[in-house]
């Protein structure tokens, strides 16, 4: 599979960056999904010229900075016009948010179950954080990629992370800021969890622009040495 950053920033982008957004491919390159799409994402998106292939888009949550440039695409879509409505998995819950997709006609929601698309299967598990929230696995081409989502430590998660090719996680917090009641990880507790669950990379992801994204990959890296973050335009392999 074939991994691109569209954006790497939450709760809000950093200037001339983009929140949540990750375009994976399979190698055939006959599989395209999109991985949240918030805000800045889409303009990253149509730059990769991907926007006709997509085959379905996966929200986590419905945070704005994880579904807000949907509520845009649906005019890219309408100048980019396709057979059929896009198929969108997305929470149920918060309703309002949800409503705003249901009443773009090009979308075609789904709840968040396990299902196949192309030569992709996905599957999900529930995460911890204040709204309805979903790690992301994706099998295809003999690997496996897992995104975690936004969430804090969880031992339901951390069972769905285990043997990660790729692990993306939500370094949302340094340590420093970090709590137990926390809505995101730190980057050192993502470097715990690709430890502990014996992934074979891990990909940080999520800054908050206050953060020094260097520092949060230095608090990772103790716990897991190899591990790198998100650089919005940069492909990775899996």
């Amino acid at each position: 599979m074939k991994l691109t950053i569209l954006g790497n920033n939450g709760p809000y982008p950093a200037p001339g960056g983009a929140c949540s957004g990750y375009l994976l491919e399979s190698d055939s390159g006959d599989t395209c999904i999109l991985i949240d799409c918030g805000t800045g994402a889409l303009a990253n998106l149509m730059a990769s010229g991907a926007l006709d292939r997509l085959d379905a888009v996966v929200l986590s949550h419905l945070h704005y900075d994880h579904m807000s440039d949907l509520l845009p695409m649906q005019y890219a879509i309408q100048f980019h016009p396709r057979k059929h409505p896009l198929p969108v998995y997305a929470p149920l819950t918060p309703e309002p948010v949800r409503a705003l997709l249901e009443s773009a006609p090009c979308y075609d929601l789904w709840p968040c179950e396990d299902a196949t698309v192309g030569e992709m299967k996905l599957s999900f598990n529930p995460a911890r954080h204040p709204v309805e929230t979903f790690a992301v696995a994706v099998r295809c081409d003999g690997a496996r990629f897992v995104f975690t989502g936004d969430s804090n430590t969880d031992a339901l998660v951390e069972l769905f992370c285990e043997g990660a090719d790729l692990l993306l996680a939500d370094a949302g917090l340094s340590a420093a800021d970090w709590k137990p009641t926390a809505p995101h990880y730190s980057a050192a507790l993502c470097g715990q969890l690709a430890k502990n669950t014996r992934a074979k990379r891990l990909l940080l992801t999520h800054f908050n622009p206050k953060d020094d994204p260097d520092a949060l990959l230095q608090e990772a890296r103790e716990f897991f040495p190899a591990a790198e973050r998100a650089v919005i335009g940069d492909i990775h392999y899996i």
